[in-house]
């Protein structure tokens, strides 16, 4: 799978090759040859030209506010998720065609690139509507929730009914997935047909834009094929979460023992604390990150009987604790894993 620049009819700027050929409307233009500081947004908005197309933002100082641009910098590789100041020589055009600007813009210099806002590798994006078997763009079935994560170097998700995972290489607005995983889940008729779309669609990408707060992915006809939105995630910090697998120290995860509960809370002073099934712990944590390090642990000296084999969790859910070196939350889930990649604790968001 591959992802490269830009998304639906750009007839004039696009994100890595951009075109020339319409009109600017309420750009800071002026005549003859002269070197400008452009500013540049980090996400660029849908606009109409001689048709339907994109525009970057940008605006010139003094000017406070973006302003549509609807013209090309040669030279210029635009990337979303960044904040540009460029110096641009603007030239004015002799034997302008009727629906061309009246200015040519070359890059000089980027002076500056500061990451801001949303971009492809730190924000979980929700599916919000793809191109159906028929060719139409249809919304995702009711409830379903399709997401996708990229973070270094990997892309991990949900396709509607079933996890998958897979490499991916960033190059700019450019990516390239690797075969993915998944999982083996039936779910209902519809929700599995979205599901086979939607890894199909993926394996057919080859660009992407951020267009406002959506995330536009593009077949390598240019045509836009799905449409993704910011996905809320519960951060590591303040809630309660409640253990629902613990690693046994043999390579498995089990769940946990019945009328047991195990909790964990990260306060973003370094503590975690929390129920261990018969005692109350604390301790400290460090992270950098998606890395962490937890411990040393302490807790109470507490003894239970009830139900059998409490005791041996409990010992079992501090020393997977304090093994984690990494965690990663995927939507209302969080999961503690070593150096190896083996699963230690998994969490839910607890539900008081």
């Amino acid at each position: 799978m591959k992802l490269k620049s830009a998304f639906g009819v750009m007839s004039c700027f696009c994100a890595v090759l951009l075109f020339s050929g319409c009109e600017n409307a309420g750009t800071a233009d002026s005549g003859g040859d002269s070197v400008k500081t452009f500013q540049i947004g980090p996400a660029m908005e849908d606009c109409v030209g001689v048709g339907p197309m994109t525009c970057l933002l940008v605006k010139q100082p003094p000017d406070l506010n973006y302003q549509l641009f609807y013209s090309a910098i040669k030279g210029f590789d635009y990337v979303p998720g960044y904040e540009y100041e460029l110096k641009v020589k603007v030239n004015e055009r002799e034997n302008v065609p009727a629906d061309a600007s009246k200015y040519e813009y070359q890059l000089v210099e980027v002076v500056a690139k500061n990451p801001v806002g949303l971009s492809i590798d730190n924000t979980a994006w929700m599916l919000k509507n793809y191109i159906s078997v028929s060719g139409t763009m249809d919304p995702v079935v009711e409830k379903s929730e399709s997401y996708l994560k990229i973070a270094d170097g990997k892309v991990t998700g949900n396709a509607g009914a079933n996890n998958f995972f897979g490499g991916v290489k960033v190059e700019g607005t450019s990516l390239e997935f690797s075969t993915t995983g998944s999982t083996m889940i039936m779910g209902t008729p519809e929700l599995m047909a979205q599901e086979n779309q939607f890894l199909k669609l993926l394996a057919e990408t080859s660009d992407f834009l951020i267009v406002g707060e959506e995330l536009r992915l593009r077949n390598a006809a240019q045509k836009g094929i799905l449409v993704f939105v910011p996905r809320m995630e519960v951060a590591l910090i303040s809630p309660e979460w409640k253990a629902t697998g613990i690693n046994n120290g043999k390579g498995g995860v089990q769940s946990l023992l019945a009328g047991t509960t195990v909790t964990a809370i990260f306060t973003d002073d370094g503590k975690v604390t929390g129920s261990s099934g018969c005692n109350k712990f604390s301790g400290t944590f460090e992270r950098d990150g998606n890395s962490i390090k937890t411990g040393p642990l302490a807790g109470t000296r507490m003894m239970c009987a009830e139900p059998v084999g409490i005791m041996q969790q409990e010992t079992q859910f501090l020393k997977a604790l304090e093994n984690a070196s990494t965690f990663n939350i995927e939507g209302k889930t969080l999961e503690l894993r070593d150096a190896k990649g083996a699963l230690q604790v998994k969490f839910a968001v607890s539900e008081k």
